[in-house]
Order: C-alpha cells, then structure tokens, then sequence
C-alpha cells in the first residue's frame, strides 16, 4: 500500500500538473500575453485584436432595488505582457465600456478600480492608475439602458519590455428608497499595449572591409594625381 508521504507527494504532484496546464497564451502583433485560463473569473475568456486585449464579460453586472443600499460586484484579472519583433513596452490604455439604468433620486452608481503594471525586472517598482468614469446621469422609467465608459491609462519611461498587468474591477449599485432602482452591467473591457519606435539594428562592418575602403581611397587619391600631372 502506499505510505502517508507517498499519497502526499503524489497529490502535491497532481496539483502541479493541474496548475501548470491552466497556463494560456496569446499573441499580438508585437506582444504576447500569458494568463491563467481558469482564474479569467468575470471577464471572460480574452482574444487579441492587433496589440489589445479584449474581453467581452456576459455576466459581469450588479443591481439594487427599492432600498436595498449598496451592491457590489468585483473581479480581477492578471495578464503577463512581454515585448515581441524588436518592440518595447511604451504606455498601456484601458478602455470599458458597459449599459446602465439608475431610476430615482436617491440611485446612485460607480464604476472603480485600477489597472497596476509591475516590471518583472524590477518586481518591487509599481505603476499604478486608477479607473475613472463620466457621471450617470437618471434614465426613466421603461427607457432603454444608457451607456457608460471608463478608461484608465499607464506610461513607461523608460520603456520596459516584461510586465505583470492587474486590471481590478468594481462595480457599485445603490438605492435609498422604494421605487428606486439602479442596476449596471460591464459589456466591454480592452487593454491596448502602445509599442516604442523601430529600435535602429547597427550592424558592425569587419574590420576587412574598412581597410579595403581606406586602401582604394588611397588608389583613387594616387590615379588622380596621375592625371594632373
């Protein structure tokens, strides 16, 4: 029979095995970005567009009703981003986007978090904007849900060519009295990694091939004197 440590380390290995088979990348143009497939939680399983992320949630909202203060729905998302064909890491844009209804005085809703980058060259340096979006104003009651956007933005100087990104997402509902209602739901979220310029490639010439310039100079210098003369 198998021994206590033997079941234990056998486990251990399982575990592992099913961690490391979680692991998911993608490719952009210029990036590729590496995340764990199983912990995509409310986002959504992410596609590339060119060099941006984009998620698009089907479940990621929240809702309160007749008084019932505030509801809160939250998700995290971790992605690492590396450099790819000579590129490196210049700015990060954060854009989403969602559908809304807030009815009554007293309905209120927000949309928060922030998006945090580390350099994975120097993990204890961090980077960090928080999310921010337009007022909401009150739709009526029976109008379609109106629209909102959030964006948040992060810059590299100097540029960096590895990074573990966090984008963090809350949403908020509430409502003081019954008759109100305020319910929000997140439809969109894209991350677009802005690259650096062409880094120039300087090939060194061999040390050769700048003695045969310097000697048929000199040939070319000799022939012309020639022919002065």
């Amino acid at each position: 029979m198998m021994s206590s440590f033997n079941k234990l380390l056998f486990t251990l290995a399982i575990v592992a095995c099913s961690a490391s088979g979680n692991a998911a990348t993608i490719y952009g143009n210029n990036f590729s970005f590496s995340f764990e497939d199983s912990l995509t939680n409310l986002f959504g399983t992410p596609s590339v567009s060119g060099d941006s992320l984009i998620f698009v949630p089907s479940d990621f909202s929240t809702l309160s009703l007749n008084g019932n203060g505030q509801a809160f729905t939250s998700s995290t998302f971790v992605v690492n981003i590396a450099s790819l064909n000579n590129k490196s890491i210049n700015a990060l844009a954060l854009t989403e986007t969602g559908d809304y209804l807030r009815e009554g005085a007293g309905a209120n809703l927000a949309v928060g978090g922030e998006l945090r980058s580390v350099d994975l060259a120097n993990p204890f340096v961090s980077n960090v904007s928080k999310i921010t979006s337009g007022p909401f104003a009150e739709t009526e009651f029976g109008d379609d849900t109106a629209d909102w956007e959030a964006n948040a933005s992060l810059a590299f100087s100097p540029n960096t060519n590895s990074i573990k990104v966090t984008i963090q997402n809350i949403l908020r509902a509430k409502t003081s009295a019954v008759g109100e209602l305020a319910f929000i739901q997140k439809k969109f979220v894209g991350l677009t990694v802005i690259p650096s310029q062409d880094v120039p490639v300087t090939v060194p010439l061999p040390q050769a091939v700048w003695m045969f310039g310097v000697g048929l100079f000199g040939l070319l210098s000799v022939s012309k004197r020639k022919k002065l003369l």
